[in-house]
């Protein structure tokens, strides 16, 4: 079906210029890698583990995806990845093994067909997740595609939904069965009914990760006309109070712990308020395709794999007549030319709908029964391995050491031998009916652990002083509306016993099982107990030469080593882009002064601590003069930066090759104060982007500790570069931290400590030693 119910904004199409012409300017050196990765990342375009491949997240709100848009996205694995697809945990489908200079050529042909990857990473509103059997769930209280459908819409447009604190995740659930974990995400919506209107339930402050938080009830019930409202409450309550600089604590969890409940949610009520009073908040009404019930009996057949799949793979909806398949898409990876003829299969089977699933497989809704035998050979022909999904089977499991920066294990690696296991051991058992399992390569939780029955988190250890990877073991997970619970820690196994230890950890609990047996009691009780006797069973490592395997990863021949490991890219964004352009700054004018004063080397100061602001005001100069020139309108005349930069217009035209050696000085001398005023108001600005008017600005107050974090020597350095140099020092430490600077005497000693003491830092001593001066100050 080529029905669309999401339309890609236009504002977004015409951002992915801003894209390409970043990509452009640093595939030409003329913009620093940790600037571009603050352009990037937001779009969705990570890094691969090394950093010479990329990959793609295109966003695919709802998990709904027409057949026109798969065809394109195997079009685009082929065209320009490796030729594989896979699928996430949030209905978001990822295109590997991109060249750099290809991912522009990914969005843009994407966007033709409706599908994009802006938001796809960084901090910005991830995609808007919602239960994949929305609109034929038997159990739903209503539909809710069209409500996260719409939402998405609605932020897409919005540029403060790419300039967030951090990552912002939202989910709708159409029933309290909640296949979409409203728990485990920042905003939680549950469908319900009161008085005969449609709304929800909402839940704030969930979500997963090393920290992982389930979220708490906010609103009994809003009705379905102020969603827009409530939702934009939210993020503007994120937005303006969440902490944009402490990357490890700045999800909606941690400000709704840290303010607690009652607060966060006056906050929210005067914001929600404030909102509704200013703004006309009307979400775009999508109707979602539905079809008459027909009279259409299943094909009965002596075909055992046949009759495994009417038992496993068919959910019944609750349209009479029709069914939905699920696709067990092994590790949530898929080749191309797969994806594409599951596509094709709509010439045959008119009207069926596909969906993107958080348990990384694919659905098709809309199959008349009396089609189901058929549509089964036609799988058959396209996949190798597609029956029991939703099964001990189905393995959730995230990329690993295959592909992320982070990824201490090679998670892929474990699952299939984990699933060749199960498929000989355990088909049919009450086990496999019952129990699932989540896979992470790292305490991050792209895999979802900590909502796992039984769960493996991948960790290193040392043994005998050489790494060897590790699983954490949890137990007890559940994703259920107000019944969720996170999973709890067991024990840990190496990786190479893991699926040995999962075997007999099987065995045993299937002995116990019995089908009036509550699981979650199970798993918390006497589960714990088998899994911790096996766990100390299988506690023994040998040594290196007496066990070298042990020591190599699942999938791998050399030994297990952790040189592959790189920085997360998850949290890339404007603070990124700010701080690249500062750093720039301070490099040029020390490469100035080297240089005799280069004058390219001045005008590159001015370019960079010019720019480095001026996108948190939604503006993103490409060239010198425009930097400049919006500096001084947004940041000057604006009263926010000083009255001494009202002329830096002009003092920027009149930096040219013509200018003597004094000349030069001068404008050296005013390019590095003006770096360094930049770095304050960097530093001045809040969680909300905003900053306080240059003559309001007060002084942080000062620590006690008096030990030198840093020593300068000065002696020989003239006045004012001394000072300068001093002063830019003093941006790179904290409040509070000391600096103990050599001067020496005469001008110097008399000027310097003065300066920094007008600029609201604290002198503390003096101390002469024959013809300089030690100083130590205290960061203001």
């Amino acid at each position: 079906m080529n029905y669309n119910l999401f339309n890609l904004p236009e504002e977004v199409k015409k951002d992915a210029e801003n894209y390409r012409r970043s990509l452009e300017e640093f595939l030409a050196d003329k913009i620093p890698d940790a600037r571009f990765k603050g352009v990037r990342v937001p779009w969705g375009v990570y890094s691969h583990r090394g950093g010479k491949a990329f990959m793609s997240r295109i966003r695919i709100p709802a998990g709904a995806v027409n057949t026109a848009q798969l065809k394109a996205l195997a079009e685009a694995a082929k065209k320009y990845g490796d030729g594989r697809l896979h699928i996430t945990t949030r209905q978001d489908i990822q295109i590997h093994n991109i060249k750099l200079e290809d991912t522009f050529k990914v969005i843009d042909y994407l966007q033709d067909y409706g599908l994009s990857p802006r938001g796809g990473g960084g901090n910005t509103l991830r995609n808007i997740t919602a239960c994949p059997f929305s609109g034929i769930c038997k159990d739903e209280v209503f539909d809710v595609r069209a409500n996260a459908i719409a939402l998405t819409e609605y932020f897409l447009r919005q540029e403060s939904s790419f300039m967030l604190p951090r990552k912002f995740k939202i989910t709708f659930s159409g029933c309290v069965k909640d296949c979409s974990g409203i728990l485990i995400n920042d905003v939680g919506l549950l469908a319900d009914i009161r008085g005969g209107k449609k709304g929800f339930k909402i839940f704030v402050g969930g979500g997963l990760g090393a920290s992982s938080r389930i979220g708490k009830l906010l609103e009994e019930f809003i009705p379905e006309s102020e969603l827009g409202y409530c939702v934009t409450a939210l993020k503007n309550v994120f937005y303006k109070n969440g902490d944009r600089k402490d990357r490890h604590h700045n999800r909606l969890r941690f400000l709704v712990e840290k303010m607690g409940l009652d607060e966060f949610k006056k906050l929210y009520l005067s914001e929600f308020k404030a909102v509704k009073d200013a703004e006309h908040i009307a979400l775009k009404d999508i109707q979602a395709f539905s079809m008459q019930e027909i009279n259409s009996e299943i094909p009965v057949k002596e075909d055992k794999q046949y009759r495994d799949f009417l038992r496993y793979n068919i959910r019944p909806q609750r349209q009479k007549g029709y069914s939905c398949i699920l696709l067990r898409i092994p590790q949530g990876d898929i080749k191309a030319e797969e994806l594409a003829a599951l596509a094709g299969l709509e010439g045959d089977f008119k009207d069926i709908e596909f969906r993107a699933l958080q348990s990384q497989d694919i659905a098709i809704a809309w199959v008349e029964n009396s089609c189901l035998f058929d549509i089964f050979l036609k799988i058959k022909n396209i996949l190798q391995d597609f029956l029991y999904p939703d099964t001990l089977l189905d393995v959730t499991v995230c990329k690993g050491a295959t592909t992320c920066n982070l990824g201490l294990c090679n998670s892929p690696a474990l699952s299939r031998k984990i699933e060749e296991m199960i498929k000989a051991r355990f088909i049919g058992k009450e086990v496999f009916k019952r129990l699932d399992i989540k896979l992470n390569g790292c305490p991050n939780s792209c895999g979802q652990h900590p909502i796992g029955k039984i769960s493996f988190v991948g960790a290193a250890k040392r043994v005998d002083n050489r790494p060897v990877p590790f699983y954490k073991v949890l137990l007890g997970g559940r994703r259920e509306a107000e019944k969720t619970a996170l999973a709890k820690e067991a024990g840990m196994i190496a990786a190479k016993n893991a699926p040995l230890f999962l075997e007999e950890f099987l065995n045993k609990v299937e002995e116990k099982f019995r089908e009036s047996i509550d699981i979650y009691e199970f798993l918390e009780a006497e589960a714990v107990v088998i899994a911790k006797e096996l766990l100390a069973r299988h506690a023994y490592m040998p040594s290196y030469l007496e066990g070298r395997n042990f020591y190599v990863d699942w999938g791998r021949e050399d030994d297990f080593s952790l040189s592959g490991l790189g920085t997360g890219e998850c949290g890339a964004g404007v603070i990124d882009m700010i701080e690249a352009d500062l750093a720039d700054a301070k490099i040029a004018i020390e490469e100035a002064e080297k240089k005799s004063y280069d004058i390219e080397k001045i005008k590159k100061a001015f370019f960079s601590a010019s720019r480095a602001l001026l996108i948190v005001k939604g503006v993103d100069p490409y060239n010198p003069e425009d930097a400049v020139s919006e500096f001084k309108k947004k940041f000057v005349d604006a009263k926010i930066a000083s009255d001494e930069y009202a002329d830096i217009e002009n003092v920027f035209k009149a930096i040219n090759d013509k200018l003597n050696a004094e000349q030069k000085k001068e404008k050296f001398l005013y390019a590095g104060k003006f770096t360094a005023h930049i770095n304050e108001l960097y530093k001045s600005m809040d969680p909300s982007f905003s900053f306080p008017n240059c003559a309001g600005e007060s002084k942080p107050s000062l620590k006690n500790n008096e030990a030198p974090k840093r020593i300068m020597d000065l002696k020989g350095t003239p006045c004012p570069i001394n000072y300068i140099k001093a002063k830019l020092a003093l941006e790179d430490l904290d409040t509070g931290d000391i600096l103990e600077v050599i001067l020496d005497e005469g001008e110097p000693i008399r000027n310097v400590p003065e300066s920094l003491k007008n600029d609201g830092h604290q002198v503390l001593s003096v101390k002469q030693e024959g013809k300089f001066y030690r100083i130590l100050i205290k960061k203001g």
